[in-house]
């Protein structure tokens, strides 16, 4: 695991669109504002959007990192709240399976980096290799998953990927895009009911993402909705799951 004195949290999902990255960049901004030093690393290597969310365009990607053109410490983007962000890049595929040096070129840095509260990494979708490594190295898995079908049965199947290739036992669940909390845990149980039949794997609720329309009125200005929104639904919310996380 990345250095225990830093808490490494992944945040994945089996399907795009469930509005993972946007969670772990207003997560962060909630750890940051409570006087917790995060960092995040962008782990969808050849799509990144972390820097996105945060209106920022970074100078350099973890390419000129991986190319040996600029250590981790020169790419890295400082954010609100003193965050520190890894970005990673756009349009290049073969970052998409990194060779085992690649990976760890990347482990090795990280190790190297100066001691954090919390260090978040922000996985692509599905099960890629890279997926199932970034998921290796962290202390704690969670799986961002919404009301939709396919949702719900690819997050079984990166559970079930995951427990099966690094003996994972027990995996967070987040539930974004809901009603209420009514519904948050219906979802929690339909994937629940499944995992307990056909897998030896613990999953804890962790909290749930309302439908709010803030959201997307402040993605589209490139601006973290807890800053925008502070007393909307969806950020009231995310503070719940945050102080489970720092607790």
């Amino acid at each position: 695991m990345v250095n225990n004195k830093k808490r490494t949290i992944t945040i994945t999902s089996g399907k795009g669109g469930v509005g993972k990255s946007s969670i772990v960049s207003n997560m962060a901004y909630i750890l940051g504002a409570n006087n917790s030093s995060t960092y995040i690393f962008d782990a969808d290597l050849s799509l990144g959007n972390i820097d996105i969310m945060f209106g920022m365009v970074p100078k350099y990607n973890i390419m000129d990192f991986l190319e040996g053109r600029k250590t981790i410490g020169e790419i890295i983007m400082e954010g609100p709240c003193g965050i520190r962000i890894i970005p990673g890049s756009s349009g290049i595929s073969e970052l998409s399976n990194l060779s085992m040096r690649e990976k760890n070129m990347l482990y090795n840095s990280f190790q190297e980096l100066p001691n954090c509260d919390f260090f978040l990494i922000d996985t692509s979708a599905g099960i890629s290799s890279n997926v199932i490594y970034f998921n290796s190295i962290s202390e704690k898995v969670f799986v961002v998953i919404t009301p939709d079908p396919a949702s719900i049965t690819d997050s079984y199947a990166v559970i079930k990927v995951l427990s099966k290739k690094t003996g994972r036992e027990d995996f967070g669940i987040i539930v974004n895009m809901v009603k209420d909390e009514g519904e948050a845990i219906e979802v929690f149980k339909k994937i629940l009911s499944v995992t307990d039949r056909f897998l030896n794997v613990y999953l804890d609720f962790v909290g749930f993402i309302p439908l709010d329309r803030n959201i997307g009125i402040a993605t589209k200005k490139q601006r973290l909705w807890v800053e925008a929104y502070p007393d909307a639904a969806s950020t009231k919310e995310l503070i719940k799951i945050c102080h489970k996380v720092a607790g």
